[in-house]
């Protein structure tokens, strides 16, 4: 009976674990999924945009511009909360990786920050105030998160947390993010933003199958 009863505590707290895990996973992937389509649909449009590229909503407008950043900046939510479970349970329990992943976290944030003010500048030039700070936000977000994602990402690679292709989703965003950063101004940024997608897809879908 002891026996029987200690198997269905294991089971009970396995199931409590996934659960624990897939719903912010799931939060990352469709994220990940909302920016990369966005991606791909910004791309497309680049070249007949009537918008010019000095402005900051290039190369959307009016209420287009604003309804793309509300979208942009409610999957950025999503992105923040699975990265905090993330932070709380997938990250290795080394000090590195720990802080690592919460370095990734305020660099998301700062992405959502990014897309609030935006909503409220969507005209403005590119050398104006508003969007020198909206252009901060994204550029600081990008430097944390990749310098979060790769300390935590080589903790999980030398503690092994996670196990198989899941321990290199983290490094691999990290180190694509370094690879963002002198592209986030220039027209590669839309393709640059879709091949992050795809890797924050695969993280979402890594804690996801954590605790599997």
């Amino acid at each position: 009976m002891t026996a029987a009863i200690d198997v269905g505590a294991l089971e009970t707290a396995a199931s409590s674990a996934r659960t624990r895990t897939f719903w912010p996973g799931l939060m990352i992937v469709v994220a990940g999924a909302v920016q990369g389509d966005g991606a791909l649909i910004t791309t497309a449009y680049r070249g007949m945009s009537p918008v010019s590229d000095d402005q900051l909503s290039f190369p959307w407008q009016g209420a287009t511009a604003v309804t793309t950043s509300l979208i942009w900046g409610a999957t950025q939510v999503l992105l923040v909360l699975g990265l905090i479970v993330f932070a709380r349970q997938g990250a290795p329990h080394a000090r590195f990786g720990r802080s690592g992943a919460w370095l990734a976290v305020a660099g998301a944030a700062l992405y959502g920050v990014a897309h609030l003010v935006s909503v409220f500048v969507p005209d403005a030039a590119l050398d104006d105030p508003a969007a020198i700070v909206v252009l901060t936000c994204f550029g600081v977000g990008t430097v944390l998160g990749a310098i979060g994602l790769l300390l935590a990402g080589v903790a999980l690679l030398r503690h092994g947390t996670w196990t198989g292709w899941r321990r290199f989703t983290p490094v691999a965003l990290g180190v694509w993010m370094v690879v963002m950063l002198p592209l986030q101004f220039t027209a590669a940024l839309a393709l640059a933003v879709g091949v992050y997608a795809v890797a924050v897809i695969a993280l979402g879908v890594a804690l996801i199958e954590a605790e599997r």
